[in-house]
């Protein structure tokens, strides 16, 4: 019942603290429009390469011999030209009443969507993984590595050494509220991610924190601090594998010892139980 309440005192807390730390000014906007600007950036970036190309000593096949009869014609010319008179009309458009109007080719499009709707959430997603699973790294070795913290606060969450997943939020409020209520969100703000990246990130988060602490052991209490990735891990010499061959020998050092425990244990029940004696008299 412990686990249950600490673990409702957590959801309960860290929902009250996301309520107050949320931004109620975020504005969104409209998907067309955004897509619509990136495709203006484009254009622009179009322009630059077209302009700036001749003075990399790069020259279209057409002007390359000097022709005057060409070079009005060449093709950097009208490419530069139409870009021009399409950057005009799209920005006009662009921010009239009615953006979708923008005279952007469908390949602008298409790249400025899988910019808007793939490549930018998915750096704010890898960012926001590398932020958090930092600061999960360091927070959590110190709970380890200091005494007096991982005495009063941190062991706790370890009291539960059995595979049950709620055990996973059986901590102390000193370390929920400034790790997970108060850190991890503005790790999450720092990558950029709105109030909805950032609710399925952290329900995300949540599945990967459970399935970690399914099967929880007793041994390896200074290893594998991080959550998403080993980076951290490997790089501070505190990795540690289940099928690393120390870790099976102190896995079957401590099955063993574990074993020898419980065979103590049910020979003292068994001495304790009162023993019935059987009479083998045999009645005259």
């Amino acid at each position: 019942m412990d686990v249950i309440k600490f673990a409702l005192i957590q959801q309960a807390a860290q929902c009250t603290l996301g309520y107050l730390m949320a931004d109620d000014t975020e504005q969104f906007i409209p998907s067309d429009y955004a897509t619509a600007l990136w495709a203006q950036r484009i254009r622009y970036a179009e322009l630059i390469i077209v302009r700036w190309v001749p003075y990399t000593g790069y020259f279209w096949p057409s002007t390359a011999s000097g022709s005057k009869s060409t070079k009005s014609t060449s093709p950097s010319v009208l490419w530069q030209n139409s870009l021009g008179d399409l950057l005009e009309t799209s920005t006009q458009a662009l921010f009239s009443a009615n953006p979708s109007l923008a005279a952007f080719t469908p390949q602008e499009m298409m790249l400025a969507k899988v910019i808007y709707w793939v490549l930018i959430p998915l750096f704010q997603y890898i960012l926001a993984m590398v932020l958090a699973d930092t600061f999960q790294y360091f927070t959590h070795r110190a709970f380890h590595i200091n005494k007096w913290l991982y005495k009063h606060i941190h062991s706790m969450h370890h009291d539960i050494y059995v595979p049950f997943a709620y055990g996973a939020f059986y901590n102390h409020p000193l370390e929920t509220i400034p790790i997970d209520g108060i850190g991890f969100p503005y790790c999450l703000s720092i990558a950029g991610l709105d109030n909805r990246q950032a609710a399925f990130f952290g329900a995300i988060w949540t599945f990967k924190t459970v399935v970690d602490h399914c099967g929880h052991q007793t041994w390896g209490m200074k290893y594998n601090f991080s959550v998403y990735g080993a980076f951290w891990d490997w790089a501070m010499g505190t990795s540690w594998s289940p099928h690393d061959s120390r870790a099976q020998a102190k896995y079957s050092k401590g099955k063993a010892t574990a074993e020898v425990v419980a065979a103590k244990v049910k020979l003292r029940t068994q001495e304790s139980q009162p023993t019935v004696g059987i009479s083998t008299a045999v009645s005259p």
